[in-house]
């Protein structure tokens, strides 16, 4: 359903996470291909804004307004042509429709305040939700956004960008925690803002051991909460971790992950971190998500998914009775799929 001339003024609209809004870049960059002398923007949470702030695809990174009727005066003021709304919300679409967005582009499933439906309600143009056990990478499913339009798209592979000022930054923060570029380097990731992700830290101490006889220098990546933990489990192997959670902004992250080989991560937004910067070696650790739709989505690099195959996953249950797709999963089987890349 193609717009009757080309759209001036777009605006996309991810999911608020991390992870989520690296895996629309491959739909941002395509409509900025199909529709070059459009403007577009991007609505990010506060959080994830950094990200797209140096994408060459965008004209605008827009922190998102508190509440409904925020994000409709923020709609009406701008007068978008399109809204691409990958949110499975009707509160938004609502807010687009009643802001008198001409083409609202979304996927067919959304939330009630009853739970979620297959129903587009108040799009103009749909794409079918990917089931629980699709094959395809979720950075792909949101290009079908563009189908539901007739458009095509020519590429889906995943970017990120640091500045010169971020990788000077980052030169800085290397040599205060003693760590040399020149040496190949392993990121250990073992936190997640989803506790449903989360996997014990201590099953990481095998592959840690790994990591450091092949010669890697370990660091670890994540909040200023989770800097205790990296101690802890450093204490508890007796090696040398360079614990740089905290002490990195989001793009700062970038630039490391631009430089390591190797990256043992729970699903979690550094698995689609490392993807778009090549990582050459990736383990993913996953609980109860589907490895084939969030995993590292870029086929030139090393990928070696720990799962536990059982019968009830992947679900997204937010309660669960026995967990056994964590609990069952076991330090030697995460070093395992280390030692096949390390």
């Amino acid at each position: 359903m193609p717009t009757a001339s080309p759209p001036q003024k777009i605006l996309v609209i991810p999911l608020r996470y991390i992870g989520d809004t690296i895996l629309t870049v491959p739909l941002i960059r395509n409509l900025k291909r199909l529709f070059p002398k459009a403007r577009i923007d991007v609505l990010c949470s506060q959080t994830a804004a950094p990200l797209l702030e140096a994408c060459p695809y965008v004209r605008s990174v827009i922190i998102e307004p508190k509440g409904t009727m925020a994000l409709w005066r923020l709609l009406k003021s701008e007068r978008y042509d399109q809204v691409y709304n990958l949110r499975k919300s009707v509160t938004t679409a609502l807010a687009c429709k009643l802001a008198g967005v001409p083409q609202l582009i979304g996927y067919d499933k959304q939330r009630f305040p009853f739970g979620y439906k297959r129903w587009g309600l108040f799009l103009d143009a749909t794409a079918r939700y990917p089931s629980l056990k699709t094959e395809v990478p979720q950075a792909v499913s949101h290009l079908s956004l563009l189908s539901a339009t007739g458009l095509k798209y020519a590429d889906d592979h995943l970017e990120l960008w640091a500045t010169e000022a971020d990788q000077q930054n980052l030169e800085g923060i290397l040599q205060q925690n003693g760590v040399y570029s020149e040496r190949p380097m392993a990121v250990l990731h073992a936190a997640s803002a989803s506790h449903g992700k989360q996997i014990e830290l201590l099953k990481f101490s095998d592959s840690l051991h790994r990591l450091h006889q092949a010669g890697y220098q370990l660091l670890a990546t994540g909040t200023r909460d989770d800097y205790p933990l990296y101690q802890t489990l450093a204490e508890t192997t007796g090696l040398t971790l360079h614990n740089l959670a905290g002490k990195t902004s989001l793009r700062e992250t970038v630039a490391l992950y631009q430089r390591i080989q190797f990256l043992l991560t729970v699903d979690s937004s550094p698995i689609h971190m490392g993807a778009a910067t090549g990582v050459p070696n990736i383990v993913g650790v996953f609980g109860p998500t589907n490895h084939q739709q969030w995993g590292p989505h870029n086929t030139q690099i090393n990928f070696r998914p720990v799962f536990q195959d059982l019968p009830c996953r992947p679900c997204y249950a937010k309660v669960c009775e026995h967990n056994n797709c964590k609990v069952l999963l076991n330090g030697p089987q995460i070093a395992q799929a280390v030692g096949e890349l390390a």
